[in-house]
C-alpha cells in the first residue's frame, strides 16, 4: 500500500478516536433536554435540526428530540421554512413544546443575500444578480474549488469568470483576467478585491454575482465587467462543529494526439519531397526497417504510448473544518490538503505531484455592545514537482526516430570503454540515448536531469471594525476594512549533466558494436532558484451605513463610502490604483415599490490632471407586482418582481498605461550629416498630449422579472439588457494625414455595443418521498462594433457593423487541382502555389489574392450558452447532475497539429492529404517539406464548428440515517461517489476534447466521505 493510501487511513482513525475520546469525556456532565419543535399551529416539525455547542440531534416524524448539553449552554432549533430560534436552556428545559415561527417568505433569516457593501433580504434587491450557497452545492456536489462551481450552474456567467460574456479585456493579470474582448468579473472576497486561487468551495457561505451596473457601481472603476462577491464562513455563537472530508480520485485522458510511426512518417515526408520537386530522403528499405526492426535500431518513439504514460493519475483531497463561539468571541477555521499527480510513468514524472496546503482562520470579536471586530487571515503553501523539462512540448514536436530513448545493456559490447566508465545508467539495464543533435532528451531529463519545483505561498488578511451607532441615530452604523495579499512563486531547480549515448550498430547483425558519448555527467546537487515572481495588494474602505424602518412601511437605508485599493506584481512599476467615493440611497415603500440610487465618484492617476475624476450614477427601480391587489386573484401567481435599471460606470481600467495622455518621445534613427562622416541619433514625437482623454464608459440598461409560479413549484428569472461601452481609448490614425502620425494623440474614440437576454428556469416537484429539483439557465449575447478607428479599400474588411469577437481572414474555394487550374485563377500573393495548395477567393476581382481579401469568417465566443442541473432525492440518496454547452461559435485547427510543413511532426491528418492520386477525395492540401506561408493561414478552410454540450459532473450521494451516524459518533454522514466531464455531446468532440503541447484533458473519477462532528 502506498504511502498516500496510509495517510488517508490514519487520517479517518486518528478523527474517529478523537471524537470517540471527547464524547465519552463530556457525557458525565451533560443535562438532557427532551422537547417537541412545532409550528405556529401547534403541528410537529419534523427533521428540525437542534444544535447546541458540540451537541447535535434532529426531530423525529412526531417532532421530538433529546439532547445532551452542557451547563450554562444555549439551544439552537433550525428548519426549513422556519425563522431559526435561540434559546436559554432555563427557557426550554420544562417547556412541552418549542414553537418556530414560519418564514416570511424573502424576508426570513434564510433570504439575506450579499450586494456591495450591505447584506439585505432577497425581497428588497432591485439590481440583476445571482446567488450560490457554499453549503447548499456542496451537498450533493462534492466539487472542491471555488472557481468550478459558478460554470454551468449560474444564471448570466459564461464560463467561471466572465458575465454575460461582455466586457472590457484588461491587460492586467490578476485584476480582471486575459482575453482582449471579453473581461473577466472582479473579484471581491469578504469585502475587498483578492483573486480565488486555491479558494475551497467549503471556504464560502455565499457568492452572489452583480451583473448589472446599478448593483456594481459602488466598486467603482474596477467593477467595469461585473463584480462576484464572496463571504466566507464564520463561527456561529453555541454551535460547535467539526466537519471533516476525505475524497479520492482517479483521472484518465479524454483524448491523447495521435501522430504517425516512424514508417509512415518517413512515408509522407517522401511525399512531401516529392510535391516540392525534390527527390526522397528515405528509402524503401529504411522505411521498412523502421516499421518492422529492431526498435533500438531503428526507433519509433510513441510519446503517448504506456511505455511512457499511466493510464491513470489520481489525487487525494483531506480537510478539516472547525467553528465555535459565543456571544463574545466566535471563530471559523479550514485546513486542507490537495495532492494531484501526473500521468507520466518513467523517472521524476513518475514521482510529479502537486501540493497545496491551506490555512483558514476567522475570527470574530464582541469589543463592547457597540463595537465589533473581525480578524481572518489566509496562507496558502504550493509546492509543484515534476522533472526538469516540459515533456508535453516535447512530445509535440519530436519526431518519432530521430533518436533511441533507451539503449539497452544486452545489446552493447560488455567490454566497450564507454560502458564501464558510464556514471548514469537506467536501472542498471540502459543507457540514455541520443546523438549530436538531440543531447538532452525528455527521457534523459526524466531519469538524470535533476528536479523541477514551482514553489508558492500566499498570504492574505483582513481586518474588519464594526460601530453601532444606533445611540447617536437609530440605524446609523459605521464599517472600516483593510486588507493586504501577498502572493509569491518561484523556480527552484536542481540541476544536473547527464550524457547521452550514440549507438554505432554492426553492419550485419542488431549489436552495438561501439558508442559516442556526448556531454558529461554531473551531479552537483545544488539548487538553482529562479523565475520569481510576486503579487501584493492593499485595500481600505470605511463606510457609513443608514438602514432604518418608518411605521413599518417607509424603509430607508444609504451608504456613504471612501475606498482604495492597489496592486503591483513582479514588473509592474505603476501598479493598479484605484480609489473613490460612493453613494447609495435606497427607498423602499411597504415592501412594494424600490427605488435604488447607487453612485461613484472616481479619481484615476492615469488621467491629465483637472480630467481625473469622474462621477458615475446608476437608477435602479423594483416593482413586487405579486403584492398589488389586483393580483390577489391570480392564484398560480405567487410571486412576481418587475426591475429596471441603468447607469453609466466610468473606468480608466481600459487605458492601457501610464502618461498616455502626455507627450512622448522615442529614437528617431541616425542622421548622418559632414558628407556621410558624422552621425547623432535623434529623438521625436511618438505622440501628442491630450489634455482631454477621459474614462472609458461603460452605458447600461437592463430590465428583468422574477417571479415563482404554482404553489411555489415553478421558477423564473429573465433579464434583457444593453451595453454600450464607449469613449474607448486608442489612437485614432485614421482620421489624420498619414504625415501627421508621430503626433495622433490617445483619444476617446471607440465604440463597442452588447446586447441579450438571460433566462432562467427552476421546477421543484415532489412526487410521495422522491423530489425533482431541475433548473436551467440560458445566455444569448450578442455585439457589434459601433465605432472602429479603421480604413480599408473594400466594404466587407470593415470591423465597424461586425461582432466585437468576428476573425477575419481568407474565404477557401477549395484546392487548386492543377497547373491549368493555377494558371486561370487569380494570382495569390502568399509564395509560390501548386496543385494541391489552398485556393482564395478574390473577393475584389483584383486579379491578386492577399490581406485586401480577408473577409468576416467567424465568431470565437459563442453567443448562445447554458446551462442544466438536475437534483434526484429518494429518500437518504441523491443523484446530481450538471451539464453545461455552448452554440454558435467556429473554431480554427491551427498549430504544429493541424499545421504541418517542413520538419515538421505529422499527425494523422496528413492520411488524408493531397496528392494527383487522391486528389478527389483529399481533406487536406498537399504536403511540403519547405515552409508554406499559403496553406497555413485562417482560412475558411480551417473553421470547423465548436458546438457542444457537456456533462460537467454527475455524483450520487448517501447519508446515513442518524441512528447510524450517531453509532459512529457522528452528527451527520455522508458518501458519495462522482464523475467530473465524463462526456461532452460535440459535433467535433475528437477536436475538443484534444489538448497538444500540454497533459491531456481528463475525465475524473472520485470517491468521498464526508463526516460532521
Amino acid at each position: 500500500m502506498k504511502k498516500k493510501y496510509y495517510i488517508i487511513l490514519a487520517f479517518l482513525c486518528g478523527i474517529i478516536l478523537f471524537q470517540h475520546n471527547e464524547v465519552f469525556a463530556q457525557k458525565e456532565k451533560l443535562i438532557t433536554i427532551e422537547s417537541v419543535i412545532v409550528d405556529e399551529n401547534g403541528n410537529p416539525i419534523k427533521n428540525a435540526e437542534i444544535f447546541s455547542g458540540a451537541a447535535y440531534t434532529k426531530t423525529d416524524a412526531n417532532g421530538k428530540f433529546t439532547v445532551f448539553v452542557e451547563p450554562g449552554s444555549k439551544l439552537i432549533v433550525e428548519a426549513n421554512g422556519y425563522e431559526n430560534t435561540t434559546a436559554t436552556l432555563d427557557e426550554v428545559r420544562n417547556k412541552v413544546n418549542i414553537s418556530l415561527k414560519t418564514s416570511p417568505f424573502l424576508y426570513g433569516s434564510d433570504d439575506m443575500v450579499d450586494l456591495a457593501f450591505r447584506r439585505v433580504h432577497k425581497g428588497n434587491v432591485v439590481g440583476a444578480f445571482s446567488t450560490v450557497n457554499g453549503d447548499k452545492v456542496n451537498a450533493y456536489d462534492n466539487s472542491i474549488w471555488a472557481s468550478n462551481v459558478l460554470n454551468g450552474r449560474t444564471l448570466g456567467m459564461l464560463g467561471s469568470s466572465s458575465i454575460r460574456g461582455i466586457g472590457i479585456g484588461i491587460n492586467v493579470a490578476d485584476e480582471t483576467g486575459s482575453g482582449l474582448f471579453s473581461g473577466n468579473a472582479l473579484f471581491i472576497v469578504d469585502g475587498l478585491p483578492r483573486d480565488i486561487e486555491s479558494l475551497r468551495l467549503s471556504e464560502i457561505e455565499d457568492i452572489t454575482v452583480l451583473k448589472d451596473v446599478n448593483a456594481s457601481i459602488l466598486y467603482g472603476s474596477a467593477a467595469v465587467n461585473g463584480v462576484i462577491l464572496i463571504t466566507t464562513k464564520r463561527g456561529e455563537a453555541f454551535k460547535k462543529q467539526s466537519n471533516f472530508s476525505v475524497n479520492y480520485g482517479i483521472s484518465a485522458p479524454r483524448a491523447t494526439p495521435d501522430f504517425l510511426n516512424s514508417a509512415d512518417y518517413m512515408t509522407y515526408y517522401n511525399q512531401a519531397r516529392l510535391n516540392d520537386g525534390k527527390t526522397e530522403t528515405f528509402s524503401e528499405e529504411e522505411i521498412e526497417n523502421y516499421r518492422s526492426g529492431n526498435k533500438y535500431r531503428y526507433p519509433d518513439v510513441d510519446y503517448y504510448s504506456d511505455e511512457y504514460l499511466k493510464p491513470l493519475k489520481n489525487y487525494f483531497d483531506l480537510e478539516g473544518q472547525f467553528s465555535d463561539g459565543n456571544d463574545v468571541a466566535k471563530y471559523y477555521a479550514n485546513v486542507g490538503w490537495h495532492s494531484s499527480g501526473g500521468y507520466l510513468d518513467f523517472g521524476e514524472g513518475a514521482n510529479a505531484r502537486d501540493n497545496v496546503f491551506n490555512i483558514r482562520g476567522n475570527v470574530d470579536l464582541k469589543v463592547n455592545d457597540w463595537i465589533k471586530t473581525s480578524v481572518d487571515g489566509v496562507s496558502i503553501f504550493g509546492n509543484d514537482r515534476s522533472q526538469r523539462g516540459n515533456y508535453w512540448s516535447s512530445a509535440a514536436s519530436l519526431r518519432p526516430h530521430l533518436y533511441t530513448p533507451l539503449l539497452p545493456f544486452d545489446l552493447i559490447d560488455q567490454e566497450n570503454e564507454l560502458l564501464k566508465a558510464r556514471k548514469n545508467d537506467v536501472n542498471g539495464e540502459y543507457l540514455i540515448g541520443g546523438n549530436s543533435n538531440h543531447l538532452t532528451t525528455p527521457f534523459g531529463d526524466g531519469y538524470a536531469g535533476g528536479v523541477f519545483e514551482r514553489i508558492s505561498r500566499k498570504f492574505s488578511f483582513n481586518n474588519r471594525v464594526d460601530f453601532d451607532l444606533n445611540k447617536l441615530t437609530q440605524g446609523l452604523s459605521f464599517h472600516t476594512n483593510i486588507s493586504f495579499d501577498y502572493y509569491t512563486a518561484y523556480n527552484q531547480t536542481v540541476y544536473n549533466d547527464y550524457s547521452v549515448y550514440e549507438p554505432i550498430w554492426a553492419e550485419d547483425e542488431d549489436i552495438i558494436v561501439n558508442l559516442k558519448q556526448h556531454g558529461t555527467d554531473n551531479r552537483p546537487g545544488t539548487q538553482s532558484v529562479g523565475n520569481a515572481m510576486f503579487r501584493r495588494r492593499f485595500g481600505f474602505y470605511g463606510l457609513f451605513s443608514y438602514d432604518r424602518i418608518f411605521n413599518d412601511v417607509h424603509q430607508v437605508s444609504g451608504s456613504l463610502l471612501g475606498y482604495g485599493s492597489n496592486f503591483k506584481q513582479t514588473n509592474d512599476f505603476q501598479g493598479v490604483k484605484q480609489s473613490h467615493l460612493g453613494l447609495q440611497i435606497n427607498y423602499i415603500f411597504n415592501r412594494k415599490y424600490m427605488v435604488d440610487f447607487s453612485s461613484n465618484y472616481a479619481s484615476s492617476v492615469k488621467l491629465p490632471e483637472g480630467n481625473r475624476g469622474g462621477f458615475s450614477p446608476s437608477l435602479g427601480l423594483a416593482w413586487m407586482m405579486s403584492s398589488e391587489d389586483f393580483m390577489a386573484s391570480a392564484d398560480n401567481v405567487d410571486y412576481l418582481k418587475l426591475r429596471l435599471s441603468g447607469g453609466i460606470l466610468n473606468s480608466d481600467l481600459p487605458i492601457g498605461g501610464f502618461f498616455y495622455y502626455d507627450n512622448r518621445y522615442g529614437g528617431s534613427g541616425s542622421y548622418q550629416w559632414f558628407e556621410g562622416n558624422r552621425s547623432r541619433g535623434g529623438t521625436s514625437s511618438s505622440w501628442s498630449d491630450n489634455p482631454n482623454l477621459g474614462f472609458a464608459k461603460r452605458n447600461e440598461v437592463t430590465f428583468g422579472f422574477d417571479g415563482l409560479f404554482f404553489n411555489k413549484k415553478l421558477g423564473i428569472e429573465a433579464n434583457a439588457f444593453y451595453e454600450l461601452y464607449s469613449d474607448l481609448v486608442t489612437r485614432p490614425t485614421t482620421i489624420y494625414p498619414s504625415f501627421y502620425t508621430p503626433y495622433i494623440p490617445y483619444e476617446n474614440f471607440e465604440e463597442d455595443a452588447y446586447k441579450g437576454v438571460e433566462v432562467g428556469l427552476d421546477l421543484n416537484q415532489s412526487f410521495g418521498e422522491l423530489n425533482l429539483v431541475i433548473g436551467i439557465n440560458a445566455l444569448y449575447v450578442t455585439s457589434e462594433r459601433k465605432v472602429v478607428d479603421e480604413v480599408y479599400d473594400n466594404d466587407y474588411q470593415y470591423r465597424q457593423g461586425n461582432p466585437r469577437d468576428a476573425s477575419f481572414g481568407l474565404e477557401a474555394i477549395g484546392l487548386f487541382n492543377d497547373q491549368t487550374d493555377i494558371d486561370n485563377s487569380p494570382t495569390q500573393a502568399f509564395g509560390a502555389v501548386q496543385p494541391g495548395d489552398i485556393k482564395y477567393k478574390d473577393q475584389n476581382g483584383d486579379g491578386i489574392v492577399d490581406g485586401n481579401d480577408e473577409v468576416y469568417l467567424r465568431r470565437w465566443q459563442a453567443p448562445f450558452s447554458g446551462g442544466v442541473d438536475i437534483k434526484l432525492a429518494y429518500k437518504d440518496f441523491t443523484l446530481y447532475v450538471l451539464g453545461e454547452g455552448r452554440s454558435g461559435s467556429e473554431t480554427f485547427m491551427e498549430g504544429n497539429y493541424y499545421w504541418v510543413d517542413g520538419n515538421d511532426k505529422y499527425s494523422e491528418i496528413v492520411r488524408g492529404s493531397w496528392t494527383p492520386e487522391t486528389a478527389n477525395t483529399a481533406t487536406y492540401p498537399r504536403l511540403s517539406a519547405e515552409s508554406d506561408n499559403n496553406n497555413f493561414r485562417r482560412s475558411s478552410y480551417w473553421l470547423y464548428n465548436n458546438d457542444y454540450f457537456n456533462i460537467r459532473k454527475i455524483q450520487l450521494t448517501y447519508n446515513l440515517p442518524q441512528m447510524a451516524a450517531n453509532a459512529l459518533f457522528m452528527k451527520k454522514m455522508m458518501v458519495y461517489v462522482d464523475a467530473s466531464d465524463i462526456y461532452q455531446f460535440a459535433k467535433n468532440r475528437e477536436k475538443r476534447d484534444l489538448r497538444v503541447g500540454n497533459e491531456p484533458y481528463s475525465r475524473t473519477f472520485s470517491l468521498g466521505i464526508k463526516a460532521n462532528f
